[in-house]
């Protein structure tokens, strides 16, 4: 039951809302979370269907997440990490192409993958390194991740390489995203090798809601509207001193229409069993698939429909007990009819180079706003604070991701003590 009133009213259970939440309350703020959905988390979620686990949609976490490692305890999390690396597929053939220290093995495979020119893959290996290793530099003037990689590296290792990976990080073929955004990625994957923890995504937001005061999580609650600081919704109203609005962008912007918000990309992510032995996909390794002549054309061919794939039970065999073997596949946009997974499972058939037609089809997870845009020019870091007693939090204030969430939670929740509310 909703209170009448508190010092702070969270609007939004997600990453950024329970972060914010979680610096209130050790600051010994009396804080309240309102959520519309019927669980916590917000797109960092896992169901529980017959012995799997299925993510809403293909997400990873980064042990190397600056904000994740303050606040989370990743060992109790049990990351569970996929290879170092990624293989590209090319009329069948597979080449491994990953991190020269974590995977030593693969150096060859990669040099002689048909994806660029040496010179343009040691001129990747630098720049890697460079933002791995260096102080990250904020340009002045931002561009399009897709210009950048083209005139740097090259047209063969943009189309080739490039192009069909960051895709399924960005979720947008066209990378329009900011470079900025770019360097802050391969910052991460240099840095850290991402996984899935042991019992889920979801339970990455269970870990901050345990360490929150009993009871004040209120599921399935909808703000209507915010108004000096009395927040309306369809369980009743709460008055407080000051409002955290934490949803996704667009639910912001329906509470407060002056908002301006980016746009968000959508993903389709479908969950397949296969019917062949574990070693017979990727070696046994899980180890990420992208299709490198998707964009071979120019733009992404329909006829290839998948960003990535990866089997998530390599990695993790709590996903799928029995021993069975758990597809992740992902492709952008919303597509949840059997004309979609009819031609997933072709590309899959390509792309693993086995029999799909045994396959059995698990789940299929269409996520609207699954990733806020960051065309370029796109700043880093938008200010939390929006009129009096008002503050904002989400990964669109900051970058899209769950680190980017997280500190977005944490710098509303700072603006809010600073000012004294």
């Amino acid at each position: 039951m909703l209170p009448s009133k508190c010092d702070v009213v969270v609007v939004g259970a997600g990453m950024a809302g329970l972060a914010a939440a979680r610096e209130l309350v050790v600051a010994g703020r009396d804080v309240q979370i309102i959520e519309a959905s019927d669980q916590f988390g917000g797109r960092v979620r896992t169901d529980f269907v017959d012995g799997l686990k299925l993510d809403r949609g293909f997400q990873l976490y980064n042990p190397s997440y600056s904000e994740g490692a303050r606040i989370l305890d990743l060992q109790a999390l049990q990351i569970k990490h996929l290879s170092a690396g990624l293989i590209v597929n090319l009329d069948g053939k597979q080449f491994r192409i990953g991190d020269p220290i974590r995977e030593p093995s693969w150096v060859l495979d990669g040099l002689q993958a048909p994806v660029g020119s040496v010179i343009a893959k040691m001129k990747f290996a630098k720049y890697a390194a460079k933002v791995a290793l260096g102080s990250l530099e904020i340009e002045e003037v931002d561009q399009r991740s897709d210009a950048y990689l083209t005139f740097t590296f090259g047209k063969k290792m943009a189309n080739r390489l490039l192009r069909p990976f960051l895709s399924g990080v960005f979720l947008e073929d066209e990378l329009q995203t900011s470079k900025r955004f770019l360097d802050l990625a391969i910052r991460a994957f240099v840095r850290g090798t991402p996984g899935v923890p042991a019992n889920g995504m979801g339970s990455i937001p269970a870990q901050i809601a345990a360490q929150l005061p009993q009871g004040i999580i209120h599921l399935n609650t909808k703000a209507a509207s915010i108004k000096n600081g009395l927040v309306q919704t369809d369980k009743g109203s709460i008055q407080a001193r000051s409002v955290i609005i934490a949803t996704n962008a667009r639910h912001a912007q329906t509470l407060i229409p002056t908002l301006n918000v980016p746009e968000t990309n959508s993903v389709t992510t479908f969950y397949h069993l296969a019917d062949c032995e574990a070693q017979e996909l990727t070696d046994g390794r899980s180890t990420l698939v992208v299709d490198g002549l998707r964009f071979e054309s120019g733009t992404a061919d329909p006829t290839r429909p998948l960003v990535n794939t990866v089997v998530l039970s390599h990695a993790a065999p709590s996903y799928a007990s029995e021993g069975r073997v758990l597809v992740s596949s992902s492709m952008i946009g919303l597509h949840d009819n059997s004309t979609s997974e009819s031609s997933v499972r072709r590309h899959l058939e390509m792309l693993y180079g086995v029999p799909t037609s045994g396959w059995t089809h698990v789940a299929t997870y269409a996520i609207p706003d699954a990733l806020p845009q960051m065309s370029a020019p796109h700043e880093l870091a938008k200010s939390s604070r929006f009129g009096s007693g008002l503050y904002l939090a989400g990964d669109y204030r900051n970058v899209s991701s769950i680190n980017g969430a997280l500190m977005s939670g944490r710098a509303a929740a700072t603006a809010l003590l600073e000012d004294g509310n």
